[in-house]
């Protein structure tokens, strides 16, 4: 049996709780780390959040915050509270900068991740290697980049960073409305910390199935 790797962050791409609930007991022995986004969220509240992690998992919360630094700071406060592992912004420097200042203040472990360009968009490095630069400089624990550009901002920043990349596709799926994807060995070999996998599991004819294919192919890459 393979098991959890908490590298595969599974996308609960959902309108409601049953749909998501139904996939994370399907795959309760092989996913231990959950995304959960704004549409999904937005239905459900707080709860779906403590729905999943009463059942032992690990949720990055997906809402891509941006307003201004004290909004955002009492915001990130909130987040704290529910015991995430990952929340993602997508704002500048001041506000990131207020975000860490209440996580340092709170002794909260909860990990800030600043998107960078989003991958349904076509950019250069350039573009991307501005915004990480600020982001980590002003204290986000870590980046939301594309599998493109994990290799170069892995060699510039180092291994303290956390690049977690989304618009994964194995070989087969689909590219749907994603512009800038790799592979899940593509992405775990230019020095990814997690990838991001929704549509490829979630509307697989099996999921368990897919899931068990993606975990599979990145428990054999090694970081090159």
């Amino acid at each position: 049996m393979t098991k959890a790797d908490d590298r595969l962050i599974v996308a609960l791409d959902f309108p409601d709780s049953s749909a998501a609930l139904e996939l994370v007991d399907n795959l309760d022995d092989l996913i231990s780390f959950y995304k959960i986004g704004m549409q999904l969220y937005f239905a459900e509240g707080n709860t779906i959040v403590e729905t999943i992690k009463k059942r032992g998992k690990k949720i990055f919360l997906d809402l891509k915050i941006n307003d201004i630094p004290e909004t955002v700071a009492r915001a990130v406060e909130s987040v704290a509270r529910l015991d995430v592992d990952f929340l993602t912004l997508f704002t500048n420097a001041g506000q990131i900068k207020a975000a860490r200042a209440i996580l340092t203040q709170t002794n909260s472990p909860l990990k800030l991740l600043n998107v960078t360009v989003l991958t349904s968009e076509t950019s250069d490095f350039s573009a991307v290697a501005a915004r990480a630069e600020l982001s980590l400089e002003a204290g986000a624990h870590g980046l939301i980049c594309s599998g493109y550009e994990t290799a170069e901002l892995r060699a510039r920043f180092g291994d303290s960073a956390i690049l977690v990349n989304p618009g994964i596709r194995p070989a087969s799926a689909s590219a749907d409305d994603q512009v800038r994807i790799v592979t899940p060995s593509q992405a775990l070999a230019a020095g990814a910390s997690n990838l991001v996998i929704g549509r490829p599991i979630t509307k697989a004819a099996d999921p368990r199935a897919a899931t068990l294919q993606i975990l599979t192919e990145m428990q054999a890459t090694r970081r090159g």
